[in-house]
């Protein structure tokens, strides 16, 4: 009688293991997917069908039925992890370990059903590799080239400007501000004007892309409204960029 193979039990308890440490001691995103992956959808599944005897006639249904059985285990641990109050890459990672650590043990003990023989590989002929390589440096470049891209385009590239009361209530103060949301610093001059007379001016304001430039400034006393404007202008080329106004609170 041929002695069934227990080996995939200990590579799944290995491969979980690592996992955790991959988790637990590193930042890399790439090697807690390499890792995690396989753990997430597969390894814990395999070793639970292995536990309860389930029984497959091909490696395609035995990958199936695993694929299946670790979705599942991920959801029962969902609902476990989030009563713990541990629903961290930590908390999922041992979640899984133990899950397959359990499973591999029980699988171990008993007699369970041997591995459905793997189909023979199909025979590659030496240009079906070249071309199967060619798609994948195609694919593998488009790819790159799309998230350079990506990272590289902005759908608006625009700067914020306004002129408001004071946010505290101060009616002998107005606010003026810049946010920037270009694509690189960007210098600034501004010119504020009350009832038409020039009253501030900020020269250079350099705002980096995502800061913002506020400055709060006191306004003399009035008994009648006066009517603040804010002028934005590009220093390179002295053109008008952006204009806002605002009503100063009469005394």
């Amino acid at each position: 009688m041929r002695t069934i193979s227990k080996r995939d039990l200990l590579a799944a308890y290995l491969w979980a293991g690592a996992a955790v440490a991959a988790v637990a001691f590193s930042d890399s995103a790439l090697l807690r997917v390499a890792l995690g992956a396989p753990v997430v959808f597969l390894v814990p599944g395999h070793t639970v069908l292995r536990a309860i005897g389930v029984s497959t006639t091909s490696a395609l249904q035995h990958i199936v039925y695993a694929v299946g059985a670790s979705l599942a285990v991920g959801i029962v641990g969902g609902f476990a992890l989030n009563a713990a109050g541990f629903l961290t890459p930590l908390g999922w990672a041992l979640w899984f370990w133990i899950v397959t650590a359990a499973a591999a043990l029980a699988a171990v003990r008993r007699d369970t059903p041997d591995l459905p023989a793997w189909p023979a590989l199909a025979r590659v002929r030496v240009w079906q590799g070249a071309v199967l390589m060619l798609a994948v440096l195609v694919a593998t470049g488009a790819y790159a080239f799309a998230v350079r891209d990506e990272a590289a385009h902005r759908e608006f590239k625009y700067t914020e400007f306004w002129l408001l009361p004071s946010a505290s209530g101060e009616r002998d103060r107005i606010t003026v501000g810049i946010r920037s949301a270009e694509t690189q610093t960007q210098r600034f001059d501004v010119e504020i004007t009350l009832d038409g007379q020039p009253f501030a001016v900020f020269r250079s304001v350099a705002v980096a892309p995502g800061d913002t430039w506020a400055r709060e400034i006191p306004v003399p006393a009035a008994a009648i409204r006066q009517r603040a404007e804010a002028r934005l202008y590009r220093p390179q080329d002295n053109r008008l960029y952006r204009s806002v106004s605002t009503l100063v609170p009469r005394f």
